[in-house]
C-alpha cells in the first residue's frame, strides 16, 4: 500500500466518530506503550460498526456525547472513534487490507468468519486470560449467565470479543405482526389467534368501508417487495423462511425446502386470490407502503414496534379511535404460536468489539471495555448523565424533562446529547430506558409483551461457521436464497402452479441446500457442546 494511502487510514482512525449492537502467536500483540496524551491518558483508537447519527448540530459525533465524554474521564483514556460504512463494510476492509489496525474494531455480523476468522487470521487476540485477570465486570456476567458465555465464545473456548448484552430478552421484542383494532372493532371481531381467525378478519376488512370513504380501497393485509408480512404467517405451518430447528425432529432445516411449506404458500395464493394480501406487494418499496397506510387503507402488516408510536402520532388527530395493536403470532396447523423473530434467541449478537493484534496496550484496552459493560458504563452509555438527563425516583430511573419535554427537539434526538439508551455497543441494554422510547403508549407495550411470549422452539441460537464454511455457506445461498425469493412470488401471486412444488424442490437439492442444512447442524452441533 503507499504511503498516501496508509497516511489516509491512520488519521481516519484517529477522527472522532461510533457505534451499535484461539490465540495468535502475533508478536504484535504486546507492543511499546500506550501512546499518551498531554494529559496523560492514554490514546485509544477504535473501529466503530456504524455512522454516527445526531440532528443536534454541536454533537457531532461520540466524542461529544456526554457517556463517553465521561467514559473516557473515569478510564482516563482519550477514545478515537472511527465511523464505518456498514452498507459495503468500506472501512472495515480497507483497515484489512492495509494490514494497519486501530486498537479496537467492533466486528460487523455480515462480515464472513465473522471473530472467529479474524481471530484465525491473527487480526484480533484471544482475550481469555486477560478478562481472567483485567475484566472482573464481564468475567462476572459471563460466570453468572452460562448461556451468554455459550453465545460469546468461539467453538474451541476461546473468548475474543467485549458485545452489547440482553440481559433481558424482551428488548429484542421489537417487531412482529399488528393489526388495526378500531378496524376489528368495527367488524365486531376480537383480536385473531389462528389462521382461521385471520382469514375471518382480513375478509371482514374486505368487504367492509372500515375507512369510511365510500370506496372499496381497503388493503387488508399490506406488504413490501420482501414480503415479510406474509412470510410471517410460515410461522403457523411450524416453519420460517430461513435456516431453523424443525418442531418434530429438532435438527436444523431450511424452512422454504420443507414439504410443509407448499401448505403455507397454498394459503397464501388464496388469499392473495380473494384480494386480503395487496395486490401490489411486489413491487411497493417501504416509502410506498407509508404511503397506503398513512392514507387510512391498510388494515395489517409485519413491521417494527415504531410504527405502532409513529403511525399513532400520525394518525390519532384526524382518527380519533385509531388503533394499532401488535398480535401473537397465529396458531395453525403446527399447532404452537411460533415466533419468527431471530433476536429472541440472541443474547448476544453476532457483532462485537475485538481487541486487535496490534493494540498497544491490550490490557488497557481490556480495561476500558470491561469499564464500558461494567454497571457504572452501561448506565452512561443507556441513561446518560444523572441530573442532566435522568434523574432516580423512589429506586427507579427517569429521563429528566429536558428529554421528555424539550422545547427543540424530540425526545429521541434530545437523548443523543447524552446517551444511546435504543442502541447497542459494548454495553448491556437497559430495558427500562430503551422502552422509555420504544413503548411510546400502551399498545406498544402490550405488542411488546405478546412478540416476547411467542415459542420461541423454532430459532436457532447465533451461529459461528468455520472459514471454509462461511465460505460454501455463502456461495450456496447466495443462489438458493435469491431463487426462494423469487419462487415465493411466484407461487403466491399464481405466476408459478403450486402443482410445480416438487420441481422447486429439486432445483433447491441441485442447487446443494441440503449439504447447506448440514454445515448448519454442524455449527448447530458444536454450539450445544460449548
Amino acid at each position: 500500500m503507499s504511503k498516501r494511502k496508509m497516511g489516509l487510514l491512520s488519521l481516519s482512525v484517529l477522527m472522532a466518530g461510533t457505534v451499535l449492537g484461539g490465540c495468535t502467536g502475533s508478536s504484535n500483540t504486546a507492543q511499546e506503550p500506550a501512546e499518551a496524551t498531554k494529559s496523560g491518558t492514554q490514546e485509544i483508537s477504535f473501529l466503530w460498526n456504524g455512522k454516527f447519527s445526531s440532528k443536534i448540530p454541536e454533537v457531532k459525533g461520540y466524542a461529544d456525547v456526554e457517556a463517553y465524554k465521561e467514559i473516557q474521564k473515569r478510564a482516563n483514556v482519550t477514545l478515537k472513534i472511527q465511523d464505518n460504512d456498514t452498507s459495503n463494510l468500506s472501512q472495515f476492509n480497507i483497515m484489512l487490507a492495509s494490514g494497519n489496525y486501530p486498537d479496537i474494531i467492533y466486528v460487523p455480523g455480515a462480515y464472513p468468519g465473522g471473530v472467529a476468522k479474524l481471530v484465525e487470521d491473527g487480526v484480533a487476540i484471544r482475550l481469555n486470560d486477560l478478562i481472567e485477570k483485567h475484566a472482573p465486570n464481564y468475567k462476572k456476567l459471563l460466570d453468572e449467565h452460562p448461556e451468554i458465555k455459550k453465545q460469546v465464545m468461539l467453538d474451541d473456548g476461546t473468548i475474543a470479543k467485549f458485545p452489547q448484552i440482553n440481559l433481558d430478552l424482551r428488548r429484542n421484542a421489537w417487531s412482529g405482526t399488528m393489526i388495526r383494532q378500531d378496524w376489528l372493532d368495527k367488524a365486531g371481531l376480537q383480536m385473531p389467534t389462528t389462521i382461521e381467525e385471520w382469514y375471518t378478519a382480513l375478509k371482514a376488512f374486505k368487504s367492509t368501508d372500515m375507512n369510511g370513504n365510500g370506496k372499496n380501497d381497503e388493503i387488508p393485509l399490506g406488504d413490501q417487495s420482501g414480503a415479510g408480512s406474509i412470510s410471517a404467517f410460515a410461522t403457523a405451518y411450524g416453519l420460517l423462511t430461513t435456516f431453523q430447528i424443525h418442531p418434530d425432529t429438532g435438527k436444523v432445516t431450511y424452512g422454504p425446502y420443507d414439504p410443509a411449506f407448499k401448505d403455507f404458500l397454498t394459503t397464501m395464493h388464496k388469499w392473495y386470490q380473494e384480494g386480503l394480501i395487496d395486490s401490489e406487494f411486489a413491487a411497493t418499496d417501504k416509502k410506498g407502503f407509508e404511503a397506503k397506510f398513512s392514507n387510512n387503507t391498510v388494515g395489517a402488516y409485519s413491521g417494527t414496534i415504531t410504527g405502532i408510536n409513529s403511525y399513532k402520532n400520525l394518525m390519532k388527530g384526524s382518527i380519533p379511535e385509531f388503533k394499532l395493536i401488535g398480535v401473537t403470532p397465529p396458531i395453525g396447523p403446527a399447532g404452537k404460536s411460533f415466533s419468527a423473530s431471530a433476536q429472541l434467541a440472541q443474547y448476544v449478537p453476532l457483532e462485537g468489539a475485538v481487541v486487535s493484534s496490534q493494540a498497544k496496550d491490550p490490557e488497557a484496552v481490556v480495561k476500558l471495555l470491561d469499564f464500558m459493560i461494567s454497571p457504572e458504563g452501561s448506565d452512561l452509555q443507556n441513561w446518560g448523565i444523572e441530573g442532566k438527563s435522568y434523574i432516580v425516583e423512589n429506586g427507579k430511573k427517569k429521563f429528566t424533562d429536558e428529554i421528555t419535554k424539550n422545547p427543540n427537539y424530540e425526545a429521541r434526538v434530545a437523548i443523543s446529547r447524552y446517551a444511546y439508551p435504543t442502541s447497542g455497543m459494548v454495553k448491556v441494554m437497559d430495558f427500562d430506558a430503551w422502552a422509555s422510547f420504544e413503548l411510546q403508549y400502551p399498545e406498544a407495550a402490550e405488542a411488546n409483551e405478546r412478540w416476547f411470549n411467542a415459542d420461541r422452539t423454532l430459532l436457532l441460537p447465533p451461529l459461528l461457521f468455520k472459514g471454509d464454511e462461511s465460505q460454501e455457506i455463502s456461495k450456496i445461498m447466495s443462489e438458493a436464497d435469491t431463487y426462494m425469493k423469487e419462487m415465493l412470488l411466484k407461487f403466491i401471486m399464481g405466476n408459478e402452479s403450486l402443482e410445480n412444488f416438487e420441481n422447486y424442490r429439486g432445483t433447491l437439492k441441485k442447487m446443494n441446500i441440503e449439504r447447506a442444512i448440514e454445515i448448519y447442524q454442524a455449527a448447530y452441533d458444536r454450539y450445544q457442546k460449548r
